[in-house]
C-alpha cells in the first residue's frame, strides 16, 4: 500500500471512530484501523486482522470470558481467493456504522471493507453484536471476473509420503481461512436435510482429525476444539444447505492440520454485474473445548440476528391443513367455528393454509385448482364464494378473542420471481388493511441465483413496509429452499408436514428432530407440530406402542413447548381440549422467559424408547428443564445438565407424575423418576 492511501485510510478511520464514539451507542464494541493492522472486539471476543490492502489475513483471535489467544504469526494466506483473479488487492477502503437491520432490532456495528481484485470489486460486510462471541462476515461482488469459471478441479493426488506438500492450487473460491497453531485439534462438520417430505434424518455429524492432505467436507457448521488448551472455535457458513447453494463447489469446507477454509461465494463469474451482488458468508466465534460450551455460543451468536420479541415471534399457531381435508372445509363458517375452539385451547394464531384465495392451486380438493408456479394479482383476492365477506367477519371475531389470523402464500417463480415487487405489494396490502402478520411462504425455490435475489428483496420490502413486524413462516418440506441458516432475519422454519393418514407421524420421531436440531438452530425458530393422536388409529399396526393414538396428548403437545407449537390440525375435530387449555394456560406465563433462553438438548437421543429432554439457560445458568420419559420401563434416571448449580427442589410447571430431585453433593445431576410410560414435565430450576 502506499503511503498516500494508508494516510487516507487512517484518517478515515478516525473520523468514523470519533463519530461513533460520541453515540455512546455500543460501547463495547471497537473497530480500529492501526497502521496495517485491523482489530475487532466487543466485550466477548476480540479478532485480529492483518490489513492486506482489504483483503483480510487472520493473525489472533481472543476469548475474553477465559481470557486466552490464539496467535497466528505465520499465517500470510488472506481468507479471499478467487481462482483466476488477480491475487493482488487495491483500492481498499472501509466504512463503519452503527445500525440495525429493522425498527424493533437492537444496534450492531457494521465494518464494510471495500477493495479490487483486478476489475472485479469486492465488499466485505462484517457485523458486530453486542452479546456474543462471534461476528459474521458477508460478500458482495461487482465488475468484471476475468475467470470464465471460479470452480476447478481439485485432482487431491495421493502421492508418496515422503512428499510433504501438495500443490499451491485453490480448487474452488475460498471466503475464510483460519490457520491451525498445532497438531493437536479436533474438528466437527455438521450438515443439515431439508426437504423434509422426504427426509426424516435431518443433522448429521462428523468427527476428523486434521491430516497432511486436505479433507474437503460438506456441512453448514464447524466446531474446532482443541483439548490441550482447553479453546475451540466454529463457523456457520450462512448459505442454503450445501445441495441448495449456488455455484457449490461441492464442499464447504478444506481441513488439513494447517488450516480450515470456507468454500463457496454463491455466484458464478457470469452472475456479476455492475451492481452489488450478494454472496453467502460466514460467522466465526470462540468457546472451549467442550461440545455444550461451542453450541451455547453459536446459539447466542443466532440469536442476535432475529431478536426474540414475543409479541411478534413467540406463537401457538394452528393450521388445519394437518387433517388432510385440503381446502374442502376452507370457508367462513368454518374458520369461526376453528377460532371459537382456538380461544378455548389458548391459541394465539390461526393460519389460513391454501384454499383461502380465489386462485385455487393445484394441491387443492377441487378439480378446477391449477395454480403453483405463476399467479395473477387477483388471485390472491380472498375466495369469493368461500369468504363473501371477505377477511372482514373472521378478523373482528378473531381479535375479540385475542387470535391473529395468519395466512398461506405463493410467491410466483415465473422467471426467476420477477414479480417479487407485486407479490411484496399484496402482503403489504394484508398487513395494512387486515394488521396480518404472520406468512407461512410454500413453494419457494432457489433454482438460480435470480430466484434468490429476488426472493430477499421480496421479504426486505414487506419487512421494511412493516417496520420489522412481520414473521415470514419459510416452509422447507421440499424443493432447494432457505434451510436453518440462511434469511434468518426474516422469520422461523415451517419444519414438517406429518400426517397420521399416511402412518408417518410419530411423536418422538417429531422430538428426535427438534432435540438433534436444537443443538445447531435456536428452538424458538423452528415450528414444530403435534396433530389430533385419535385419528387414524387404523394406520398403525395394533402392536406399535409408538402410534399416536397409545400416546397422550398432553405429552405429543408438550413436545413442541420448546419450540414454537403448531397444531396441526383442525381444532373442531378434537374431543377433549381440556388438557390442552391448561398446558397452554400455564406454557404462556413461562414462554418468554423460556424461548429468550439458550435451549439446549440433554439426555439420550430420543427413540421412543428413551429419557430425554432440553435445558434453557438464563446468563449461562440452567434456569428450566423440559424432560420426557418415552416407553421405557427405566423408572430412574440420572439427568447430567452442564453447569447446573442449585440450593433449592425444582418447581413443576408442568406435568403430573414425573419427579424431579437434586444432591448437593452431585451438583451438576438431576434424578428423573417416573413409573408411567410417555411422561413429561416442565421445571424451573432456579
Amino acid at each position: 500500500m502506499d503511503i498516500f492511501k494508508w494516510i487516507l485510510l487512517c484518517a478515515f478511520n478516525i473520523l468514523a471512530s470519533l463519530s461513533h464514539a460520541q453515540q455512546h451507542t455500543l460501547p463495547d464494541i471497537h473497530v480500529t484501523l492501526k497502521k496495517d493492522t485491523l482489530y475487532l472486539e466487543n466485550g466477548q471476543v476480540g479478532f485480529t486482522y492483518e490489513w492486506n490492502n482489504g483483503n483480510l489475513i487472520l493473525k489472533k483471535i481472543v476469548n475474553k470470558k477465559k481470557k486466552q489467544s490464539i496467535y497466528f504469526p505465520d499465517h500470510n494466506a488472506p481468507d479471499i481467493v478467487l481462482p483466476g483473479e488477480d491475487i493482488a488487492a487495491s483500492d481498499a477502503k472501509i466504512e463503519i456504522i452503527d445500525t440495525r437491520l429493522w425498527p424493533n432490532e437492537d444496534l450492531h456495528k457494521q465494518v464494510s471493507i471495500y477493495f479490487s481484485l483486478g476489475n472485479l470489486e469486492i465488499k466485505r460486510i462484517i457485523k458486530i453484536y453486542p452479546n456474543t462471541s462471534a461476528i459474521s462476515h458477508t460478500f458482495y461482488l461487482r465488475g468484471k471476473a476475468t475467470a470464465s469459471t471460479w470452480v476447478l478441479d481439485s485432482k487431491n493426488e495421493l502421492g508418496m509420503i515422503e512428499k510433504d506438500h501438495q500443490e499451491d492450487v485453490i480448487p474452488s473460491v475460498q471466503i475464510g481461512n483460519i490457520p491451525l497453531n498445532n497438531r493437536h485439534w479436533e474438528t466437527t462438520v455438521v450438515s443439515f436435510k431439508e426437504a423434509t417430505d422426504y427426509h426424516d434424518n435431518l443433522v448429521f455429524e462428523q468427527n476428523i482429525l486434521p491430516y497432511r492432505k486436505k479433507t474437503n467436507l460438506s456441512g453448514t457448521i464447524l466446531l474446532a476444539s482443541n483439548q490441550q488448551d482447553d479453546i475451540g472455535f466454529f463457523l456457520i457458513k450462512e448459505a442454503p444447505i450445501s445441495n441448495s447453494q449456488h455455484n457449490y463447489p461441492g464442499y464447504d469446507f478444506q481441513i488439513d492440520r494447517q488450516s480450515v477454509t470456507i468454500h463457496g461465494i454463491g455466484i458464478a463469474p457470469e452472475n456479476v454485474t455492475n451492481s452489488w451482488m450478494q454472496g453467502y458468508g460466514y460467522a466465526i466465534g470462540v468457546g472451549s473445548a467442550d461440545k455444550t460450551t461451542m453450541q451455547y455460543n453459536l446459539l447466542q451468536y443466532q440469536k442476535q440476528l432475529r431478536k426474540y420479541i414475543p409479541n411478534r415471534d413467540g406463537m401457538i399457531l394452528s393450521n388445519t391443513w394437518g387433517d388432510r381435508s385440503k381446502d374442502s372445509r376452507m370457508n367462513e363458517a368454518f374458520i369461526l367455528k376453528e377460532i371459537e375452539h382456538a380461544s378455548k385451547i389458548g391459541i394465539t394464531h390461526l393460519q389460513l393454509d391454501d384454499g383461502w384465495q380465489k386462485g385455487l392451486s393445484r394441491n387443492s380438493a377441487s378439480k378446477a385448482g391449477q395454480k403453483w408456479d405463476d399467479w395473477r394479482t387477483e388471485d390472491w383476492q380472498p375466495h369469493p364464494k368461500r369468504f363473501p365477506n371477505g377477511f372482514k367477519t373472521i378478523i373482528a371475531t378473531a381479535k375479540k378473542k385475542n387470535i391473529e389470523i395468519c395466512l398461506w402464500f405463493n410467491p410466483s417463480k415465473a422467471n426467476s420471481y420477477q414479480l417479487w415487487e407485486r407479490d411484496a405489494t399484496i402482503l403489504i396490502d394484508y398487513y395494512q388493511k387486515y394488521g396480518i402478520e404472520v406468512f407461512k411462504i410454500d413453494g419457494m425455490s432457489f433454482a438460480d441465483k435470480q430466484s434468490e435475489i429476488n426472493l430477499r428483496k421480496l421479504f426486505t420490502k414487506v419487512m421494511k413496509a412493516s417496520k420489522g413486524q412481520v414473521t415470514f413462516n419459510m416452509d422447507v418440506t421440499a424443493g432447494r429452499r432457505v434451510g436453518y441458516h440462511y434469511f434468518n432475519e426474516f422469520g422461523n422454519v415451517f419444519l414438517e408436514n406429518r400426517y397420521t393418514d399416511w402412518g408417518n407421524y410419530y411423536p418422538h420421531r417429531t422430538l428426535r428432530n427438534l432435540w438433534q436440531l436444537s443443538g445447531y438452530v435456536p428452538t424458538e425458530r423452528l415450528q414444530i407440530e403435534f396433530l389430533n393422536p385419535l385419528r387414524n388409529p387404523h394406520k398403525y399396526p395394533k402392536d406399535d406402542i409408538l402410534a399416536p393414538s397409545k400416546i397422550p396428548l398432553s405429552y405429543s403437545s408438550a413436545i413442541t413447548l420448546a419450540a414454537q407449537p403448531l397444531a396441526w390440525m383442525e381444532l373442531s375435530s378434537l374431543t377433549n381440549i381440556t388438557t390442552l387449555e391448561k398446558q397452554f394456560t400455564e406454557y404462556k406465563k413461562i414462554s418468554e422467559q423460556l424461548h429468550s433462553a439458550i435451549i439446549l438438548p440433554v439426555g439420550q437421543e430420543p427413540s421412543g424408547f428413551s429419557w430425554t429432554g432440553f435445558v434453557a439457560y438464563q446468563k449461562n445458568k440452567p434456569a428450566y428443564a423440559l424432560v420426557f420419559k418415552e416407553f421405557t420401563n427405566t423408572n430412574t434416571y440420572k439427568l447430567k445438565i452442564p453447569d447446573l448449580h442449585i440450593k433449592v427442589e425444582p418447581k413443576r410447571i408442568l406435568g403430573n407424575e414425573i419427579s424431579i430431585s437434586h444432591d448437593e453433593k452431585h451438583p451438576g445431576i438431576l434424578t428423573l423418576h417416573s413409573a408411567k410410560q410417555f411422561d413429561y414435565g416442565l421445571f424451573r430450576l432456579d
